[in-house]
């Protein structure tokens, strides 16, 4: 593996993140804190929703670029490939990419799954620019056929018959024009660029908002509604936002970068490569669906054109949420404290906002064993796994899902386990509002 070229690092430093010391000086192991320096810690999304590549979409839950190259820091040597589990905003592909680093991604999102192709794809700036064109002269002349938006569920496009609507007719026209002009681009790297564009923009000009409880109207939003100028502008901005990191980072380093969307539970069985470092945040069990966070980009990019797709996909998902109902067991492996935890839950069930979280609960961490069992298998024997990990709260039971965590890695068999805690969050406004849950780092090796 050949070092990044200087230029790299600085525009790394400068932009993006800061890279391994010993990539440029070759010596020793280097002394890597996992604690911020600019105030945010490095296991939240602050430092990074700014930098090239995190900017191409708004992501409320990701760690930071500067996490991925602290965890990798702290292996002590060259890494030849790390794998992410659970890909999310893509930043450990991307981070790994910058550092001429070979890596897997998983990430069960299709969407998601493509912003973070988009991002590590050889895209050129010429290439960008001459598609651009030819997409603005098309985009003159194409009709605004709403049928190809007819999967649509009913409370999408404005009509006469409805109380409430994500988008009024007029820009719902506008964006089967965009979705025509795209699939008429015929390189697919090319393609996937212009549909994530329009993915990071949609949301803004539709009259919701989303948060991690899901989709909300905007206040007074039938006063103040979207209009197909508004999407104009911001498709332009996010496209011009895109093409800069392009721009930037057209001779960056190639190493192999392979996407897999899927089920992290069962995908990472196609991993083959011995893995240097595993690095990953799942889901945390706060019964947030996040396929319902990024349900509008789904539905209007096409990723799922029916109930049924929706309901496969949620599938699809760690057992964190309720919203769907699923088979749900417990992990193999013994560990006290989630013991503990289910029989706390279990009586107080009648409680409970619903019965099955107990039950869910339980399940979330199957979920994960499974995850842990392929993070085992793939571990090099000098390498680690690094989990951000979060608790969580129902009915006054504390889920510590580090310590959980911990105990299930030793039953397997983990020859060194630790955990981390690096900040406090804020539980939810039943549970009162303060910082009383823990976000943890759990670091595993063999």
């Amino acid at each position: 593996m050949r070092n990044p070229p200087e230029r790299y690092l600085q525009t790394l430093r400068e932009h993006f993140a800061q890279a391994p010391q010993w990539f440029n000086s070759g010596t020793g192991k280097p002394e890597v804190p996992m604690t911020p320096t600019s105030g945010a810690a490095l296991t939240t999304y602050q430092d990074g929703k700014g930098t090239a590549f995190q900017r191409w979409f708004h992501f409320k839950e990701a760690f930071s670029p500067e996490f991925v190259t602290a965890a990798i820091a702290s292996l002590g040597y060259r890494p030849t490939h790390v794998v992410d589990p659970f890909g999310g905003s893509g930043t450990s592909a991307i981070t790994s990419q910058l550092l001429s680093i070979n890596a897997t991604t998983v990430e069960v999102n299709p969407f998601l799954a493509d912003v973070i192709k988009a991002k590590l794809s050889p895209l050129t700036a010429e290439k960008l620019l001459s598609a651009a064109a030819d997409f603005q002269a098309r985009l003159h002349d194409t009709p605004a056929d709403l049928s190809r938006l007819a999967h649509l569920p009913a409370t999408f496009i404005e009509s006469k018959d409805k109380d409430r609507w994500i988008f009024p007719r007029a820009v719902a026209r506008r964006l089967a024009q965009y979705l025509t002009c795209i699939e008429a681009i015929e390189d697919v790297d090319v393609r996937r660029f212009f549909r994530v564009v329009l993915g990071a923009v949609v949301v803004d000009c539709s009259n919701v908002y989303v948060n991690g409880k899901g989709r909300r109207y905007r206040g007074a939003w039938r006063l103040n509604q979207p209009t197909p100028e508004k999407l104009d502008l911001h498709f332009g901005q996010q496209f011009n936002t895109s093409f800069e990191d392009v721009l930037r980072f057209e001779n960056r380093p190639r190493s192999q970068v392979t996407v897999i969307n899927g089920d992290s539970r069962t995908a990472l069985q196609q991993v083959q490569e011995p893995a240097d470092l595993v690095v990953f945040s799942p889901p945390y069990p706060n019964s947030f669906d996040y396929t319902d966070i990024y349900n509008v980009e789904l539905w209007v990019l096409g990723y799922i054109g029916s109930a049924a797709d929706n309901t496969t996909l949620r599938n699809q998902t760690l057992r964190s949420h309720v919203q769907i109902r699923r088979a749900y067991e417990g992990p193999k492996r013994k560990s006290k404290s989630l013991a503990a935890v289910l029989d706390a839950l279990s009586s107080r069930r009648d409680t409970l906002w619903d019965p099955t979280i107990p039950d869910m609960v339980g399940a979330y961490f199957r979920d994960l064993e499974m995850v842990l069992e392929q993070t085992q298998r793939l571990l090099a024997t000098t390498g680690r796994a690094m989990m951000v990990v979060g608790d969580s709260r129902y009915a006054d039971v504390r889920i510590e899902v580090a310590s959980i965590l911990a105990e299930l890695a030793k039953s397997m068999g983990f020859g060194r386990v630790t955990t981390r805690e690096v900040r406090q969050m804020r539980s939810s406004a039943q549970q009162g509002g303060s910082f009383q849950l823990a976000e943890s780092i759990v670091e595993l090796a063999i």
